[in-house]
């Protein structure tokens, strides 16, 4: 998964740099309505730090109080002259974590993804969920001259991996040692969609988001979103 997500950062990143080529003074070639056209005047890469809030998950399930995860997006500012609004385009790279005491795997007598929990006997250094969405997101901002900021906006994204992670005893035999990487998260959305806000001042913002899609198709696994809550820095 490291190799995906670098090459998925990699991406926006030189997304964001063909952007910064553009003129940002004289983007329109054109003389006539010049007044009455959205000028591009700056572009942006934001990056989202936070943790997640699982929401749905089963009440037997045990997950760790810090759930970290980013967002990379790189954006492509539109500002209506002489007003202080403006729309955001771009692209972005979505990774969240989830740490708990249970194992997602495929029943195939039900042919459903369940989570099945650790028993206390069994020790374990690592067990962990990875989840990764690239996205195109869309936002509306309000930007003031004093350096205030809002902005409010929505992604749509493709699912690229849910995987899971687990270092420890292995459960059928605890005097041995187990790593493995479980790619096989069946049932899981092919697409998420979401929604999200920023407030703040001048390069730092409070970052909120809710995931209006579940992880899995409905009635094939548990019914889980991320909610997450954390801080936004403006690189550019």
């Amino acid at each position: 998964m490291a190799k995906k997500l670098f090459a998925l950062m990699l991406l926006a990143l030189l997304f964001c740099q063909g952007l910064f080529a553009q003129n940002a003074e004289t983007p329109y070639t054109g003389t006539e309505n010049k007044d009455k056209k959205p000028v591009v005047f700056r572009d942006r890469l934001i990056m989202d730090i936070y943790h997640t809030f699982w929401m749905g998950m089963p009440t037997s399930v045990e997950h760790m109080k810090f759930d970290p995860g980013f967002n990379v997006s790189a954006f492509w500012d539109f500002k209506i002259k002489q007003k202080p609004l403006a729309v955001g385009l771009g692209v972005g790279v979505s990774y969240y974590t989830q740490y708990s005491n249970a194992m997602l795997k495929y029943d195939p007598t039900s042919e459903l993804m369940k989570y099945f929990i650790l028993p206390s006997s069994v020790e374990y250094d690592l067990l962990k969920m990875n989840y990764l969405n690239v996205n195109i997101p869309v936002e509306f901002r309000y930007r003031n001259d004093n350096g205030f900021k809002f902005s409010v906006g929505a992604r749509v994204g493709l699912v690229c991996e849910v995987s899971q992670k687990y270092k420890g005893d292995d459960p059928s035999n605890p005097s041995d040692t187990l790593r493995i990487k479980n790619l096989r998260i069946e049932n899981r959305m092919k697409y998420n969609v979401d929604v999200y806000t920023r407030i703040g001042w001048k390069f730092i913002d409070a970052y909120y988001s809710f995931q209006l899609t579940p992880l899995f198709e409905a009635g094939k696994g548990p019914k889980i979103y991320p909610m997450s809550v954390g801080i936004s820095l403006s690189l550019f």
